[in-house]
């Protein structure tokens, strides 16, 4: 596969990507997620929280109590317009906006925390996401970031088998194409990345976080496991593996609580338009009722059934 033919957006809408349908399947891994936020944050709360690549609100039960205001934001329009009735009615005081992570919409320091669950591995540039995150987080607040790992074990063992050393290299890891192209049409490849756990403390460390916990998560997720337990037995020792062998990096994803070091004034926002700029440059907003235009560039954003589109 020619490198031109890489995209550098998975783009779920391209292809009217369901992503609730992967989550059917995947019960096991799914709550495996949500003991470990849970766990991470249990002490946490504040006004504004942002859940980046939130899709139809799968995390929302894990922060929606510790925080006034949850923002979901996603790539995919299509997404977020049909889970918009289900969303509003169970989780009320959630807001809905389409915006490419690269370039989010919203002011300096304008959340008091945030996460990023199941979304590194489609970032090309993850330095620049970090900066982006770190912007609009204030100082002091949690950020949790998950991340799949290319050194769990059974991708250790696989490769020391097959004689493939390329995976120790340092720096991201394009997983394989195994033909599902997710996110994309069809025969057109997406990003799809795992990390080094030290590789990746060590940009986010760079940018201004300070790693706080970490915590392996999906200690089970092999279908051998899946056949021989039962789920409540899976998340029986999925609980005792998170505790147990989180020190150590052999699950396949691994979660990091992150610390937020930088001098910033507190903010009493009451209302999303007081938080929402030009994703271009950065711009105050003018507002009518369903278009929003910058003041500097005059650049047009418009909500389009309940959803503010800010991708650029």
């Amino acid at each position: 596969m020619r490198r031109e033919n890489m995209k550098k957006i998975a783009d779920y809408d391209t292809i009217n990507y369901d992503y609730s349908t992967y989550w059917k399947r995947r019960e096991y891994e799914h709550l495996a997620e949500v003991l470990a936020l849970k766990k991470l944050l249990k002490d946490s709360s504040g006004n504004w929280f942002l859940d980046i690549g939130g899709s139809y609100g799968r995390l929302l039960p894990t922060y929606y109590d510790n925080y006034n205001n949850p923002v979901i934001i996603d790539y995919s329009l299509k997404t977020l317009q049909k889970n918009y009735s289900n969303i509003k009615r169970d989780f009320p005081n959630t807001y809905l906006i389409a915006a490419n992570a690269y370039h989010l919409p919203f002011k300096d320091n304008s959340f008091n925390g945030a996460l990023t669950v199941r979304v590194l591995h489609h970032i090309v540039k993850p330095d620049n996401y970090f900066k982006e995150i770190y912007r609009v987080l204030e100082g002091d607040s949690i950020y949790i970031q998950e991340f799949a790992n290319k050194l769990h074990i059974k991708a250790v063992i696989k490769s020391l088998f097959s004689l493939n050393f390329s995976l120790f290299k340092p720096g991201p890891y394009q997983q394989p194409d195994k033909g599902h192209h997710e996110g994309s049409r069809k025969h057109v490849k997406v990003p799809f990345y795992n990390y080094d756990v030290k590789w990746i403390r060590e940009n986010l460390k760079q940018v201004g976080f300070v790693v706080k916990k970490k915590l392996g998560c999906s200690f089970l997720r092999l279908n051998l496991f899946k056949r021989i337990f039962s789920l409540k037995q899976l998340l029986f020792f999925e609980k005792l593996s998170q505790n147990l062998l989180s020190f150590t990096n052999i699950a396949p994803s691994i979660f990091l609580k992150l610390l937020v070091r930088k001098e910033s004034s507190k903010k009493h926002i009451k209302k999303l338009e007081d938080i929402l700029v030009c994703p271009k440059c950065k711009d105050s907003l003018n507002f009518t009722k369903n278009k929003a235009t910058c003041s500097s560039c005059r650049e047009e954003f418009l909500k389009k059934d309940n959803i503010w589109d800010f991708r650029v």
